[in-house]
């Protein structure tokens, strides 16, 4: 099989754990760009957080971002998707964080970051994803427009405590867990799957030509996508399960593994 697009997501996947592009990995990219595959980015991050990494491998656009709300042409500033959260959904899921102290609502309106207060939950997002937020108080009175997102950052069993709430309510809420300390709460209806369908149809390219490499749960739907659906050795079983490959770790050149079993070894595409 000849495969026209690689999509990999960042963390976990494309960086080390140390967030640096290994040098194997870069090198297998630009092998494979050469051979005319187009390797795209699909994170849950914002494009001032992605942009380092589009930029350092030497990605094609679009990229994929938000978990899927934005698909985003950088090479020719154009948006092809955005979704966004209805402000009654927002709402309702920072009411249920209000009453979970133990966990940090990171809201995302645009190109922007909110959060009530920074607290060390924060200052460690911010280190981690290069991004500086913006401290505006009672999120549920100053939320006046449909967010792209709420990241909730905490450890696991509140985390879990507020999926559960948030299954309670009396509308469907769409959210995922991207990391262990990460709950996403996304718009209805997308995932990183949704925003690769619509990046195959615009680039005309069919499903089966796809591989997608990713190592945790917010990349379900996007590997259930894509013709063949890879995760990293230490994703979840969940994922693993899903997966028609398993790769080695991120810190194992995992993705460089995937271009060359798969992709090198195949005919050129033309």
């Amino acid at each position: 099989m000849s495969y026209r697009v690689l999509v990999a997501d960042i963390d976990g996947t494309l960086v080390t754990t140390a967030r640096e592009i290994a040098a194997p990995v870069r090198e297998a990219v630009r092998t494979v760009q050469a051979r005319g595959v187009r390797v795209l980015l699909a994170t849950g991050r914002i494009w001032r957080s992605a942009r380092r990494f589009v930029e350092d491998l030497g990605a094609d656009p679009p990229a994929i971002l938000a978990n899927g709300a934005l698909v985003y042409d950088f090479a020719a500033d154009r948006i092809w998707f955005r979704a966004r959260l209805p402000l009654a959904h927002a709402r309702a899921v920072l009411e249920i964080l209000a009453r979970v102290p133990q966990v940090q609502p990171h809201v995302y309106v645009d190109d922007r970051v909110y959060v009530a207060a920074v607290n060390a939950l924060t200052v460690a997002y911010q280190q981690k994803d290069g991004l500086d937020v913006d401290a505006v108080g009672d999120l549920r009175q100053w939320l006046q427009t449909d967010p792209m997102k709420i990241l909730v950052i905490g450890e696991r069993a509140a985390l879990a405590a507020v999926a559960r709430e948030i299954d309670a309510l009396p509308v469907p809420v769409n959210y995922v867990f991207s990391e262990r300390h990460y709950l996403e709460v996304l718009p209805p209806g997308v995932n990183k799957g949704t925003a690769l369908q619509i990046v195959a149809e615009r680039l005309g390219v069919r499903a089966e030509e796809i591989v997608a490499v990713g190592d945790n749960l917010n990349d379900l739907a996007m590997i259930q996508y894509a013709g063949l659906g890879v995760a990293m050795a230490h994703a979840p079983e969940a994922l693993r399960r899903e997966a028609d490959y398993v790769a080695p770790g991120n810190d194992e050149h995992g993705l460089r593994d995937v271009i060359e079993r798969f992709i090198l070894a195949s005919k050129a595409v033309g």
